[in-house]
């Protein structure tokens, strides 16, 4: 299954077009509440496949605590505890697996706090606060005692006009504070140092723009100067110690793998779809939320279509589920998505300020199973979770391709080049193919030598043969007169 940079478009369109408002006017798809259940193939169609995660709860009204009050921020600690940002209503709720609200965290430092935007929670049970609104980070501890608050960093390469209203808020296993201000994922340390910014995205080289900074006037060059990267919208730091980040504005590379010195490594292609009707352009993919599985799987929330899409760590696209509509499954404004250590996504809707709980189905479960397995060389029990899976749905591409990646490490070519056939993948099968050609060399390199030797025998002989036969006519010509 080719990955989804290489889908086109104008296929894609009219059939997410049709599930997208399908879904706006409240209509059945798939399971009743669960949204579609999608994954996009090598021609760029849509195919229907079985749903892929359940509406197990929806938290709304929190009873004595009220509702939530345009939250932006979820996060889940390693006690499967869920923490909401409730930004309009300036607090910070921890709730229970099952959405009964265990605390609820409304000040720090003797100040209230004003507009937060996020939250983290350590491993240590301390909650780091981003209070947007004070222009600080708070961090209490789990009973809600102060503990230490950060702000604006005291250095020279952030300018006077540099304010600090921090939005979302990581700490590395090394201690070290990431924090989105505006568009930037900037670095700090923990005796609050500004450290520099992290996974900044170059900006191309334009001739126009350096011609202009050579030979332009003062206000020519000083709004040349403003061209910044790319912006990124969130981020998170995974299991792995990566920062996984997402990209605004951008049709390729949207989303963003950093490893220790900044340096993306995840596949820079095009992620999410842009669905237009009749060439008009109706919504454009807009990456709100990044979450990443301990398992490596990737989770994006669109909030311009209500769609969230699962990628695993290659960048192939493992399904397309939700929607833009109000019921169960489907999302006007999804801002944040977050998981827990059973599979379980958490999925914040801004607009209508609902919380939907999301359990994976067996089909989805097996799918992140098989990717994961794989990953770390369990190649054979990688293949048992695929056959499961194509058991289920023997339409689904990536089981083809993934169980063709394992018939292929185990150096069963002609068996992979069948799956790749099935799954339609084109590069996979050509590699195969490849290697199966120099198999078949390999494995009959005798028989060819033998082969070679006997022809080139043959051919010596019958030529030694006509040469003998030639040169006696030739002799019997000469000798009777025959020629001149």
């Amino acid at each position: 299954m080719k990955r989804i940079g290489y889908l086109t478009k104008s296929i894609i369109s009219s059939a997410l077009m049709i599930a997208v408002l399908f879904l706006s006017v409240g209509g059945e798809v798939q399971a009743a509440g669960n949204g579609v259940s999608l994954v996009a193939n090598e021609e760029g169609h849509f195919d229907s496949i079985p749903s892929v995660y359940d509406v197990e709860a929806t938290y709304k009204n929190l009873g004595a605590y009220g509702t939530l009050n345009h939250a932006e921020d979820l996060f889940v600690d390693d006690n499967d505890n869920l923490y909401v940002v409730d930004t309009g209503n300036n607090r910070i709720l921890k709730l229970s697996m099952e959405g009964e609200v265990l605390a609820e965290y409304t000040e720090g430092y003797g100040q209230a706090f004003k507009g937060p935007k996020g939250v983290y929670v350590h491993s240590d049970g301390s909650i780091w606060v981003a209070d947007s609104g004070n222009y600080r980070i708070v961090r209490l501890d789990a009973e809600g005692k102060d503990m230490e608050v950060y702000y604006k960093p005291d250095s020279a390469l952030l300018e006077e006009s540099f304010t600090f209203s921090p939005e979302k808020i990581y700490v590395s296993i090394t201690g070290y504070i990431y924090v989105l201000k505006g568009t930037n994922l900037m670095l700090m340390d923990s005796k609050n140092e500004f450290r520099g910014y992290v996974g900044a995205v170059a900006v191309p080289f334009n001739l126009q723009r350096m011609l202009i900074r050579t030979f332009g006037t003062k206000s020519q060059i000083e709004r040349t100067m403003k061209v910044q990267p790319s912006a990124y919208t969130n981020f998170m730091i995974a299991s792995d110690g990566m920062v996984y980040g997402i990209l605004a504005n951008e049709k390729t590379g949207q989303i963003r793998k950093l490893n220790s010195v900044g340096t993306n490594t995840y596949p820079e292609q095009p992620y999410g779809f842009d669905i237009s009707l009749d060439n008009i352009n109706y919504q454009t993919s807009k990456f709100s939320d990044i979450n990443v599985m301990d398992n490596g799987i990737i989770t994006l929330a669109d909030q311009n279509t209500g769609l969230l899409y699962q990628y695993n760590q290659d960048g192939e696209l493992l399904a397309v589920f939700g929607g833009s509509g109000t019921i169960k499954g489907t999302y006007t404004n999804p801002i944040s998505v977050v998981s827990d250590s059973t599979g379980r996504l958490y999925v914040l809707d801004f607009t209508t300020n609902t919380i939907t709980v999301l359990a994976p189905t067996k089909f989805i479960s097996l799918i992140h199973e098989a990717v994961s397995l794989y990953d770390i060389g369990e190649y054979a029990a990688s293949k048992e979770y695929w056959e499961q899976v194509l058991a289920i749905d023997s339409n689904y591409a990536l089981a083809h391709s993934g169980y063709a990646k394992v018939l292929y490490k185990e150096e069963k070519y002609k068996e992979a080049m069948d799956q790749y056939y099935l799954g339609n993948d084109k590069e996979g099968y050509s590699k195969c193919f490849s290697e199966y050609r120099h198999q078949l060399f390999r494995e009959y390199f005798g028989w060819i030598v033998l082969a070679v030797i006997v022809v080139c025998g043959a051919f010596w002989i019958g030529f030694t043969r006509l040469k003998e036969k030639t040169d006696a006519l030739a002799h019997r010509l000469e000798m009777g007169g025959w020629i001149e």
